[in-house]
């Protein structure tokens, strides 16, 4: 068992400056875990020693050269070194000198994928594995920046102990284990969905790159001003509100968020009613929620490619020329949404010159607060 003495000699412990903070706690804690005083060292240097723990629970095992895990995989060295790629893996701590640093786990993971090409085109494999690594990432960055602003930075403030603090990163890691299967469903629930999107979609029994969809934005008019006058806690705060509120308000109508870029939100839906209701519902939610911030959409409705998550196409790009064009609280649609959306009550708003058009867009308006029955 490591003393307080050998603490102090390896730069790990100040007599004065760490007498109250529970560093000798998180010093024997560790050491108790299998940590050496050298590791604890190199976890000083990047400020990581009370997630040290943590960080080994998260990814347990041995870091493998490229040179290991590629001879393990049994994967040809180009597709290794795609998928990894892919996947967005970049080198962690405790990996070899300049290397990535592969698990056991990893490798396997890598090699599974690799079965995607019995199915579909190399190009094509290599793509979803993307979407599957940025949609992974994207998890990750939200459960780590979760966990900063909801349990870190109060710890940090209230100047609680350092075990404390260590101890609740363990403990939130551990929110992982298991996670993978308990994931499972909710992948095949969505992947069913998405089919049956598809199917609700289909322009005919032949065309399997387009599919006919009403596509919407709204944003908020004001915010980019406001929000240079924020402080980052309250920017956090305010943009968590914004997106977990889009996807409520969205998923409540019969819409799907598909992305948010800053302080816009962008959604599809298979029938235009329900994104009538949808665009309504974001508007009306957003309305009042700062003074000076006003929100204001944008919809177009007919055929746009379908691609890693996302869509594009004429019709996408209009809808978000539109968002651009109407006043604050109005929302523009075009006319083949207008017409489609039977039930929907709008208003003739003229046509609009939209940037990226070469001929004038009929489009028809509905304000915030107006429901989008007709009466």
């Amino acid at each position: 068992m490591a003393t307080v003495d050998d603490y102090e000699r390896a730069g790990l412990y100040d007599p004065e400056a760490d007498a109250t903070n529970g560093r000798i706690e998180l010093l024997d804690w560790l050491v108790d875990q299998g940590f050496t005083i050298a590791e604890m060292q190199r976890a000083v240097e990047t400020d990581a020693l009370v997630a040290m723990a943590g960080d080994r629970r998260m990814v347990p095992g041995r870091r493998m050269s490229r040179a290991e895990a590629l001879e393990r995989s049994g994967l040809a060295p180009d597709d290794f070194d795609a998928y990894s790629t892919a996947f967005g893996f970049v080198p962690i701590e405790g990996a070899p000198e300049s290397e990535v640093g592969y698990t056991e786990s990893e490798v396997g993971s890598l090699a599974t994928m690799h079965l995607l090409t019995s199915v579909f085109s190399p190009d094509e494999a290599k793509g979803l594995i993307r979407v599957i690594g940025s949609a992974m990432g994207r998890i990750g960055e939200a459960g780590v920046s979760l966990f900063l602003a909801d349990i870190e930075s109060p710890h940090v403030l209230s100047g609680a102990k350092e075990i404390d603090l260590a101890h609740s990163v363990h403990d939130a890691v551990g929110l992982l284990d298991g996670l993978a299967a308990q994931l499972d469903p909710i992948l095949r629930r969505q992947m069913l969905q998405a089919v049956e999107r598809t199917r609700r979609t289909s322009i005919d029994m032949t065309e399997r790159f387009q599919y006919r969809y009403a596509v919407g934005f709204v944003d908020l008019v004001g915010f980019t001003a406001l929000s240079s006058h924020m402080g980052a806690q309250e920017l956090s705060m305010f943009m968590g509100r914004f997106e977990g509120e889009a996807h409520d308000v969205a998923t409540s109508a019969g819409a799907r968020v598909v992305k948010l870029i800053g302080d816009e939100v962008m959604f599809v839906a298979t029938d235009p009613v329900a994104a009538c209701h949808a665009a309504i519902a974001l508007m009306e939610a957003f309305t009042g929620e700062y003074v000076g911030v006003t929100p204001r959409g944008g919809m177009a409705y007919g055929n746009v490619v379908l691609r890693s998550g996302d869509y594009y196409g004429t019709v996408v790009n209009l809808a978000s020329r539109l968002v651009d064009a109407a006043v604050p609280l109005e929302l523009l649609v075009t006319e083949e949404l207008a017409v489609a959306a039977s039930g929907c009550d709008f208003e003739p708003a003229g046509r609009r010159m939209v940037k990226g058009f070469d001929e004038p867009v009929s489009v028809r308006s509905m304000q915030a607060g107006q429901s989008p029955d007709r009466l």
